[in-house]
Order: C-alpha cells, then sequence, then structure tokens
C-alpha cells in the first residue's frame, strides 16, 4: 500500500471526534458553552454525591449521615467556593470534596470566564447598535442629517398626550454618538413644560417619547431587518447630511415599499419624484408621500416677499408648536348643517373644510372637475374640500347656493391648538349695525419691483410663484456672485438687463454701480436674499446675514429709508441663527430646514395633511392672504368680536383666520402680532394698517404664464 493511500485510509479515532465535537460546540457561541458547562457541573456534583453516600462519607463526626439532596448541595458549594474545604473534618470526605473543588476551580472557572467573555460581546453589539428592535408601532426615522433634531422635538411634543410612544432611528453614525447629540440637542423635559391642553383648560399629564438608535446602513437589507420596518407606524427617510442626492433615498423607497405601512420622504430632484411616481405610485399604492419641498419653499418664499408676516402664519400651521390642523369626525350636533353654520360657530377652532365620507364629483363645479382631470387639487380628488363655500353646485335653496351640508361620517378639517374634540355654540349671532364692504378686486396682482440678491436652484420657482401675486409688467431683478454658465442661463430666463453678476457683500456695487440705474435699492418694493447652494450652511448663512446688515447700513445712510419700509425676506438654515436675525428689522425669514421638518413630522403622524399643504401651499385652490383690514370694515371707530370679522368674511366666500397687529410686528414675544384662531368672542378694535389673514380662493384673469414671458427651467 501506498504511503499516501495509507494515510488516506486511517480510521478516525475517539479521540478526533471527541476533539470535532468540542470544536463543533465552541463554534456555536457562548450560549451553547454555557451549556455544556453547566452539564458537566452538574454531573460532577451528582456522580461524587453518590460517591459519598455509597462510601458514607461525612464532613465531620457529629453527622450521622447525607442524604443525597444534602449531599449535592455540600458538593455545589465546594464547586463555587473553594473556601468551603475549611469546614471538612473527616478525610475521606476531605479527599472527595478536594477533588470536587479542584474539578469545580477548572469548569465554574471556565462558566464565569465564558459568562464574562459574553457580556462584553453583548455589551460591544449594544454600543455598535446592532441589537434587534422588538418594539412594535414606533416613528422609524432612516438617516440623518440636521433636521432630525427637529423632526425629534415635533415629534415629542405631538406625543405629549400619548404613552409609550417611541422613535426609531437607523443610520450610519456610531449609536453612542448618535444619542450623546439627541440628549444635548433635545431637552424632552423642556419641550413639554409649558404643553397644556388650551381646550379643556387644565394642564394634562405629558409623556416623555422614547427613543432608540441603531447603527447601519438604510439600504442595506441585513441592517433594516434589525429595526423591523414592517412594525412601523410610518417610516420617514431622510437625505443624506449634503442633502444633495436622491440616491440612497430612492433605494431605500424600492427596499421598503413592499413592508411600509407609510413612508415620508423628501425628494430634492422634482424629476425624482415624477419618475417614482410613474413606476409606482398609483391609486392602490399610496402609502408613499413624497415631499415637494422646492415647490413649496418657494411658494412660502414668494408670499413673504409680498405679504410680511406669511412665514409666521406658514411656520405656526405647519409645527406643533400653537395652532395645527387636525382632523375631527362631525358629532350629531352638526349633522345636517351647513359648512358656513359650522364655520362659524365653532367657539374651539377654525374650520377650513371638510372631507367628504361621499363626494360625487359631478356636483363639483365644472372648474374643479377640469382641476382634478388635469392631475391638480389632489385634496378634492380625495373628497378633502377646503373652503367648500362654492365648490358645490347641488345644494340649491330657495336659489341660493346653500354650500356643503355636513354629513354622517364627514370629518372636520380644523386649526386648533390641540387634537381635542371642537365646541360648537350656536347661538344666534347679535343683531348690530355694523357696517362692511367689500374691495377685494383691488388686492390682487399689484405692479412691483423686486429684487432678489443671491442664487440658489429655487429661483426659478421663487420668480414664477412671484408672477402668481404681481401683475405682469412687473419687474424681477437679479444679482448674485455665480459662474458664467449660470449666469448665461439667469440672463437667457429674465433678460441681460435684469441681472448682475456681482458679489451681494460688496458695497461698492450698491453705492456705486446701482445707485443711479435700475438697481438702485429705494425703487423696491420687496427684497428676498437666497442663501448659494454651493456654500455650507453656516457658510450659507453667514453670507446672507452679511447681505442684509449691508442693505440696513445703505438704507439707513444719509436718512434715505429703513428696513421697516422695505419688505425683506431672508432666508436662513440653521435654526440656531434665528435669534441673530430677529435682532435687526428685517421683514420675514424663512427657515428652510425647520419648516421642512415640520411638515414631515405632521404627515408621519396623519397622511391626509399632504393634500392640504398641496393645496395652500401649491398654488391651486385655496390660499392664505393677509388683507387689509380697509378691504372690509369702514367703521374703525368700533370692537368687532372675531365673529362678527369671520361674518364679514364669510359672506365673501372666505375663511378668516385671524387677524395681525401691525404694531407688534417686530415684537417677538407677541408672535409678532400674528394672532389665529382667537375666541370667537373676543372683541378686536382694528385699525386700518392692521390685517386679516383670510384662506382665500379666487381667480383673475390678469395672471401670467411666467414660461412665456421667460424661457425659465423650472
Amino acid at each position: 500500500m501506498k504511503k499516501e493511500d495509507k494515510f488516506f485510509s486511517r480510521k478516525i479515532g475517539l479521540k478526533n471526534k471527541i476533539q470535532g465535537i468540542f470544536e463543533e460546540t465552541l463554534s456555536k457561541g457562548t450560549v451553547s458553552i454555557i451549556t455544556w458547562l453547566a452539564v458537566a457541573m452538574i454531573l460532577i456534583v451528582v456522580l461524587f454525591s453518590f460517591v459519598q453516600i455509597v462510601m458514607n462519607l461525612k464532613p465531620n463526626a457529629d453527622v450521622d449521615s447525607l442524604n443525597l439532596f444534602e449531599a449535592m448541595w455540600q458538593n455545589f458549594v465546594h464547586v463555587i467556593d473553594t473556601g468551603a474545604l475549611g469546614n471538612d473534618q473527616l478525610w475521606g470526605y476531605r479527599i472527595v470534596s478536594i477533588i470536587v473543588t479542584l474539578f469545580g476551580v477548572l469548569i465554574f472557572g471556565a462558566l464565569v470566564g465564558v459568562l464574562t467573555t459574553g457580556l462584553d460581546n453583548l455589551f460591544i453589539e449594544i454600543r455598535k447598535g446592532k441589537t434587534e428592535i422588538v418594539k412594535k408601532d414606533f416613528t422609524l426615522i432612516l438617516g440623518w442629517n440636521p433636521t432630525i433634531f427637529k423632526i425629534i422635538s415635533e415629534l415629542v411634543i405631538s406625543n405629549a398626550n400619548h404613552k409609550n410612544k417611541k422613535i426609531v432611528i437607523l443610520s450610519k453614525n456610531d449609536k453612542i454618538k448618535m444619542e450623546d447629540e439627541i440628549n444635548l440637542r433635545i431637552n424632552q423635559k423642556e419641550l413639554l413644560k409649558n404643553f397644556h391642553d388650551p381646550l379643556g383648560g387644565k394642564n394634562r399629564k405629558t409623556y416623555q417619547t422614547k427613543i432608540y438608535c441603531r447603527s447601519g446602513n438604510i439600504i442595506d437589507l441585513d441592517d433594516l431587518n434589525i429595526v423591523h420596518p414592517e412594525n412601523a407606524e410610518s417610516i420617514i427617510i431622510l437625505s443624506d447630511e449634503e442633502g444633495k442626492s436622491d440616491i440612497d433615498t430612492i433605494k431605500c423607497i424600492l427596499a421598503l415599499r413592499k413592508k411600509a405601512k407609510k413612508i415620508i420622504t423628501e425628494i430634492k430632484d422634482e424629476n425624482n419624484k415624477e419618475l417614482l411616481d410613474f413606476c409606482f405610485h398609483n391609486e392602490e399604492n399610496e402609502n408613499i408621500l413624497y415631499i415637494p419641498s422646492e415647490k413649496w419653499l418657494s411658494r412660502i418664499t414668494a408670499q413673504a416677499s409680498r405679504q410680511p408676516g406669511f412665514s409666521v402664519i406658514a411656520t405656526e400651521i405647519l409645527n406643533y408648536d400653537k395652532d395645527e390642523i387636525y382632523f375631527s369626525k362631525a358629532g350629531k350636533e352638526i349633522i345636517g348643517k351647513t359648512f358656513k353654520e359650522v364655520s362659524l360657530n365653532c367657539t374651539t377652532s377654525i374650520v377650513l373644510g371638510i372631507h367628504k365620507k361621499n363626494l360625487d364629483k359631478n356636483n363639483l363645479k365644472e372648474v374643479y372637475r377640469k382641476e382634478i382631470e388635469e392631475g391638480r387639487l389632489l385634496g378634492v380628488k380625495k373628497n378633502i374640500l377646503l373652503n367648500p363655500y362654492e365648490k358645490l353646485n347641488n345644494n340649491i335653496v330657495d336659489g341660493e347656493n346653500i354650500g356643503c351640508i355636513i354629513e354622517e361620517g364627514d370629518e372636520l378639517i380644523l386649526l386648533q391648538s390641540d387634537d381635542g374634540i371642537p365646541e360648537f355654540d350656536f347661538e344666534t349671532l347679535k343683531n348690530e349695525n355694523f357696517q362692511w364692504k367689500s374691495n377685494m378686486e383691488d388686492t390682487l396682482l399689484p405692479k412691483s419691483k423686486t429684487l432678489i440678491l443671491g442664487y440658489n436652484k429655487r429661483i426659478y420657482k421663487i420668480v414664477s410663484e412671484l408672477y402668481e401675486y404681481i401683475s405682469s409688467d412687473s419687474e424681477v431683478h437679479i444679482i448674485a456672485k455665480m459662474d458664467e454658465e449660470i449666469e448665461k442661463e439667469l440672463k437667457e430666463s429674465f433678460g441681460q438687463e435684469n441681472v448682475k453678476n456681482a458679489e451681494t457683500t460688496d458695497y461698492k456695487i450698491y453705492e456705486n454701480e446701482c445707485k443711479d440705474g435700475k438697481f438702485d435699492l429705494e425703487t423696491y418694493e420687496s427684497i428676498i436674499i437666497l442663501g448659494y447652494d454651493n456654500l455650507d450652511i453656516q457658510e450659507k448663512d453667514a453670507k446672507s446675514m452679511l447681505t442684509m446688515l449691508l442693505l440696513k447700513r445703505i438704507l439707513e445712510k444719509k436718512n434715505r429709508c429703513s428696513l421697516k419700509e422695505k419688505n425683506i425676506v431672508i432666508e436662513i438654515y440653521d435654526e440656531k441663527n434665528r435669534e441673530i436675525v430677529e435682532l435687526t428689522e428685517v421683514s420675514d425669514y424663512i427657515i428652510s430646514d425647520t419648516i421642512i421638518s415640520s411638515v414631515i413630522s405632521q404627515l408621519s403622524e396623519e397622511k391626509r395633511l399632504y393634500y392640504v399643504f398641496d393645496e395652500l401651499l401649491g398654488g391651486e385652490g385655496c390660499e392664505i392672504y393677509l388683507f387689509s383690514a380697509d378691504n372690509y370694515i369702514e367703521d374703525f371707530g368700533r370692537e368687532y368680536t372675531f365673529k362678527e370679522l369671520s361674518t364679514i368674511v364669510a359672506n365673501e366666500t372666505s375663511i378668516l383666520l385671524g387677524y395681525r397687529d401691525m404694531t407688534e410686528r417686530v415684537e417677538k414675544e407677541k408672535n409678532y402680532g400674528v394672532h389665529l384662531n382667537v375666541n370667537k368672542n373676543q372683541k378686536i378694535k382694528l385699525k386700518k394698517s392692521d390685517k386679516l389673514i383670510v384662506l382665500f380662493e379666487g381667480e383673475n384673469e390678469d395672471k401670467l404664464n411666467i414660461n412665456l414671458k421667460y424661457n425659465m427651467k423650472i
């Protein structure tokens, strides 16, 4: 037999088999090793207990004999404690005890070592954030960027009335680092300290939200399984920290779309949103909500430049501080009543609209049916009617269209301070002789001149939105530092003479070149300051604030005018810079990330709000306006109750949301003069300069299709 044949024909001996079994046991992990060591220890204890009983061995002369249980206990004590040998007096028993103790040193020592190592590994795994989430009904946040702290804060406030609410975060960041940052930036006790129930008038017990962090890649299926997305109430997907790419977001959506109950995410590129919609967003798959952040932010910026204070209103409605929007099932007391009756007599809330359980689309006015067919007014398509005074044409009584009727199963859309049940008082409004007028046609589409300082990719959308509120012969000029390609695009879109490539923080531009030309600062009604795309957050805000301070200095020089006389809107990205901006006299400011974070938080709780926000901020249907009080009333020498003012506004088929006291417009502690959801019986003495905040829907033939005037890339 050849040597190699002899080698390969060898039998496997008992030693090798035992070694194989031992190695296999070790490979199974800590639990398996602990099990075998425990079994070995029990066998040693039982075996030598029988030896002691058979040989009648006793620890000392005072003991007659040992039973099996007593013998096992004594041997167990010797296994775990070597000091127990000192209590043994008879040598026969001592010898057995020594043998048992030696085995105990080996086996029990190994057991302690394995347990220690296992616990160390467990703590390491916990620190790594790789342990599975076994909870259910939580909010899952995938990804990490600076907006996460605002989102968590909003969710904490939203969950204040609910026990056992949980947030789970999965990010590529270190678990301990994430927890430390959250604890540093978010103080739940402070957030909930002033939380109260305005509807009940009593402080409620508040509950803190539990937060769990895990480390992993949001597009890795193994890491996603750690957080069990199928158990989440809603999933929020955040873009990367730079916020410049939708790639990971899209991959994550593709991985989760069949598991998730509800996905809320921000898509930066509008083309990507359209692609995803085309691929799998349809009537049967409505669990994915894409937030058109660029579109909504552009609308808010444009509105704020025309209506100082608009951002304060938008921020209050979009976050969980003060007043926000809720859905509430219609109670028996309002079934059969008209929307106007319900709206005017709701004492705790502003009724914005109705979510109809059943809506015959054929009974909608033609303009709304057309909007639905063309893919606009998605809310109406989903039976959500904002300001429904004239949307329906079938409720005719005595030749008058009485509007929407509240039916069983309908839900009211409310602006209120909490998710409580609204209250109503249907007492007849006091018949007082107060004068009112209507002059709405003079409030729309004025001629205007607007200056934009700075550049980012939303500039085209902002200008497009601006021309929804200003006449076609208005002017929009741009000053920004940009490369040649962007300069060429802007000049092609807006005209050579309307664009200037210059540094916005260079005072010489304003003092010399622009003083006598078309860029003279004194000639603009509105100025918008934008952050640059190519800078980081702090650099964006620093340049924008420097530009604003420079404007302040130039306008005040030689007693020209002050910032108070201009509608100046500044876009900032870091909420911590809010306090610096508030020290100036700027009319309005937009905190982009804060607004989007608030929207994301609200949609994670109620997805139908998407359709409400889309109409309020999307440019179709109802919008929020600040109209001069002089457009509605003539008698400024008397006080009006908020209910009286609501009735006056309702006569124009609009909804009164509140008012703005212009004498308080720079007072932060008074919310910059913005008062929403005022008690219906509160008396208000308005001045001609004050504004009524109105949910208004109107069409004007002078609206401009901006794409026809400019070759714009929107």
